[in-house]
């Protein structure tokens, strides 16, 4: 992890991988772009083998898991690239299955170890986000979001946001937490390049900028209050 222009910058070729069973059995791997410990969350990238089934689990945190690459099956529906499960603490959810691999980022609040459960609570809290339905807004010129998740996993808000070629950033402060994995196209920070699935997030309650985007992109942004 890199320090540059009160950014932290996390290369994908550079981040810590695990490797990780999971309650079935099935092999995987996590790879650690984010664990804040004045927050509470966590950003990993999760990637499933092909065939992998996660069963219905139980887990002490929240979290908001978006789909990278792949595809994951759940209560029969089918999830493609930023679409999101959403999985509140202490509420069954799952099976989860995924035919041809998939590749994810699990965004976490509290605990992210699961224990295997057989049966559905009488609630169902926990949601299955098609991007597909949202709409973008366009926040000014050459920049427009997508929020995927506003509610249900405590005060994280992850939006997807586009950003045209050639702009550049305002300044940014860190009143909240910042991050951002890029989904598509660039992004430079003084002279560190960053490319696909590259991370980054803002440090302290300091200005923070400029951003570049020469080719333009398209971002995964988490915000989240600080704690104090």
């Amino acid at each position: 992890m890199k320090s540059v222009a009160g950014f932290k910058i996390s290369y994908l070729k550079e981040i810590p991988w695990e490797d990780r069973i999971n309650v079935d059995n099935w092999p995987s791997k996590a790879g650690m772009y984010l664990d804040d410990e004045n927050t509470g969350l966590c950003l990993r990238l999760i990637d499933y083998y092909v065939g992998s089934i996660e069963p219905r689990h139980i887990h002490a945190g929240m979290h908001a898991t978006t789909v990278l690459k792949g595809k994951a099956i759940v209560d029969g529906l089918t999830l493609g690239p930023l679409d999101v499960i959403l999985g509140p603490s202490h509420e069954p959810h799952g099976p989860l299955s995924y035919p041809e691999g998939c590749i994810l980022l699990s965004a976490f609040q509290g605990s992210y170890y699961h224990s295997e459960v057989q049966q559905l609570s009488g609630k169902k809290e926990y949601r299955l986000i098609h991007q597909s339905a949202l709409e973008w807004h366009e926040v000014e010129e050459g920049v427009k979001v997508k929020t995927l998740v506003d509610h249900g996993c405590g005060k994280l808000i992850v939006n997807v946001v586009h950003v045209a070629p050639g702009k550049v950033s305002p300044v940014m402060t860190s009143k909240n937490l910042n991050a951002a994995l890029i989904i598509s196209g660039g992004v430079e920070i003084e002279d560190q390049k960053l490319g696909v699935w590259d991370f980054f997030s803002v440090m302290n309650d300091k200005p923070h900028g400029p951003i570049h985007f020469p080719r333009g992109a398209q971002l995964l942004t988490f915000n989240l209050p600080r704690f104090g």
